[in-house]
């Protein structure tokens, strides 16, 4: 069971885990998967839309089994609520603010190859634009993950075309790796995604953090472009 007094707390913000047995986190995960934003980012990842759950029943069965690894890990989503002036995290149980999700994942589909370290992802409901809060969460949870569980190295992964997430990364010290396949990100398949990480130097080769193709299969490709002239 997660606990649901779990918080990390930023100037402006709470960071708690996204608990499925909390109704009103369930609510706000509703409306948040519904807006066309949502929809919209999830359709560029090119995987199969799953049907988005229309109510909390629904949205506590889809983010059940994820909270078990939550809970064992660390590993997975946290809703972001606003502080309040002069009251403290317990004392507004039930009365909070949501504005977004952020993630920290690793080994998200522990049955296919994965990356072997955390990325961070960020998604904010529409009316919490352009107020930095972004930026603030990933932050703090990057910090956590340092402080509390040994990360040095990050990754981020997103579309190509999502200039304004790719801007966050750069803002969050993250370097641009390029584009290439990942896998493990999605559940079918690999996605053409563009690469950013944090702490990784020029000389660690991706592919031995699970990120990219292989250097194996590296090989095989260039072998065929070279036979045919590429």
């Amino acid at each position: 069971m997660l606990d649901p007094d779990f918080h990390i707390t930023t100037p402006r913000l709470y960071l708690s885990y996204l608990d499925p047995a909390n109704d009103a986190i369930m609510s706000f995960i509703v409306r948040h998967n519904s807006s066309p934003e949502s929809i919209a980012v999830h359709a560029q990842t090119g995987a199969k839309i799953p049907r988005h759950p229309k109510t909390i029943e629904e949205a506590r069965a889809a983010y059940t089994a994820a909270s078990e690894r939550l809970e064992k890990t660390g590993s997975g989503r946290y809703v972001i609520s606003l502080r309040k002036p002069g009251v403290n995290f317990t004392e507004e149980h039930g009365k909070r603010e949501y504005v977004g999700i952020v993630s920290m994942q690793l080994k998200r589909y522990p049955d296919l190859d994965c990356p072997t370290i955390p990325d961070i992802g960020f998604a904010l409901y529409r009316d919490y634009y352009g107020k930095g809060y972004a930026t603030e969460a990933c932050e703090a949870m990057m910090k956590y993950f340092k402080e509390e569980k040994g990360h040095e190295r990050f990754a981020g992964f997103t579309h190509p075309n999502n200039a304004n997430s790719q801007k966050l990364f750069k803002r969050l010290g993250f370097e641009s790796r390029g584009t290439m396949e990942v896998a493990g990100v999605i559940p079918d398949g690999s996605y053409n995604i563009a690469v950013w990480t944090k702490g990784v130097g020029p000389e660690i080769k991706l592919s031995d953090l699970g990120i990219g193709p292989k250097e194996a299969e590296r090989a095989a490709v260039s072998q065929v472009q070279e036979a045919i002239g590429v």
